[in-house]
């Protein structure tokens, strides 16, 4: 018997936890972030996407797509309340659940579903979650973790999707080459002006040029199109190994104080990544992207491990001051790296 791979993904997850915080929020659209002059979108709901409004946009941008946008300010230490109820409902039936990030989770659910009708089963449990936790999901479920991801990307609100090898030619292959998860937003246009405009393109090409471009990922990114794909679950917990944020500009700039404030902006996001999972870091590294998309970073060891924005952000722009030379920039990005357990610093202190 094939393998059985769920992923759930939980619908627009801030947005959703804000409209149970506020009631009055329902149906209505609503962006979470800072509504400051460089305030980003860090998720919007569903209401707010038919606006054109999506995560990681300038809140100056959002408002002009949907005037009647409401902002609202993060509630992390609820996000986290509400995740932590919705996997741990999920971890006390399923023992093969690897949590992927605080709103997606991929479930080995072999042996819970044998001998039963998957679509049913999925439809059950999408219903009861919902029940239990008031939070809406997608589910996808295939015979490896690509097609399960693949297929909560689907239908969204509450969608349920079941993909699997004779049904991909119709399902998955007639998809935009930009929704293949793995394939990056820089590939993705290269890939479309080679010919290669669906997944189903991908499937079955045998372009040289395709291969040159994709290089040793050719065969993987081939074999997933063709529902081909990794089946292993990782119950360990959810670990990151560095945390990183970063924003690009409307246009490109060359301002100091401007980009400034967006490496402080990215620090307090790392900052606020880093306290969630209880982690310090050891090292901040900076990327600056200019206007001809060519990437330099450097890289900073901390005096002492560390979470706190202003710690991050005097480190970060003590890299930036030493080979920042006032060329134009499009991006700008902060990573803490070589993180760890905020115990396991303060064991090493005793």
């Amino acid at each position: 018997m094939e393998k059985r791979i769920v992923h759930i993904d939980l619908n627009a997850f801030f947005a959703q936890a804000e409209c149970l915080r506020d009631p009055s929020l329902i149906d209505k659209p609503i962006a979470v972030g800072y509504d400051g002059r460089r305030g980003v979108v860090a998720t919007a709901s569903y209401p707010a996407r038919k606006f054109g409004v999506n995560s990681g946009m300038p809140i100056s941008m959002a408002k002009e797509l949907c005037p009647s946008l409401i902002i609202v300010e993060g509630h992390y230490s609820l996000y986290k309340e509400l995740s932590n109820r919705f996997f741990g409902y999920l971890k006390k039936r399923f023992p093969i659940l690897e949590q992927a990030s605080i709103d997606e989770c991929y479930i080995d659910m072999t042996e819970e579903t044998k001998g039963a009708d998957i679509h049913s089963f999925l439809f059950d449990l999408q219903i009861a979650l919902y029940k239990t936790t008031r939070l809406k999901c997608s589910i996808g479920c295939g015979n490896n973790r690509f097609l399960a991801k693949m297929g909560s990307d689907m239908k969204k609100p509450m969608g349920l999707t079941i993909l699997n090898k004779d049904n991909i030619k119709e399902l998955l292959w007639p998809l935009p080459i930009e929704k293949m998860y793995g394939i990056g937003k820089k590939t993705a246009p290269r890939l479309i002006g080679l010919g290669i405009k669906t997944i189903g393109d991908l499937a079955v090409t045998k372009s040289q040029e395709v291969q040159r471009l994709l290089g040793s990922l050719f065969d993987y990114y081939q074999g997933e199109a063709n529902g081909w794909g990794d089946d292993v679950v990782d119950t360990s917990d959810f670990d990151p190994k560095s945390c990183s944020a970063e924003r690009t500009f409307q246009e490109d700039v060359t301002g100091y104080e401007e980009v400034k404030a967006m490496i402080q902006t990215c620090c307090e996001d790392v900052s606020h990544e880093l306290k969630k999972y209880n982690k310090l870091a050891q090292v901040v590294s900076i990327k600056l992207r200019d206007g001809s998309f060519s990437t330099r970073s450097r890289r900073k060891a901390l005096l002492a491990p560390t979470n706190e924005a202003s710690d991050l952000f005097f480190a970060a722009m003590s890299i930036f001051d030493s080979f920042y030379r006032g060329e134009s920039l499009r991006l700008v990005g902060v990573t803490a790296e070589k993180v760890l357990d905020k115990e396991q610093v303060s064991e090493a202190k005793k």
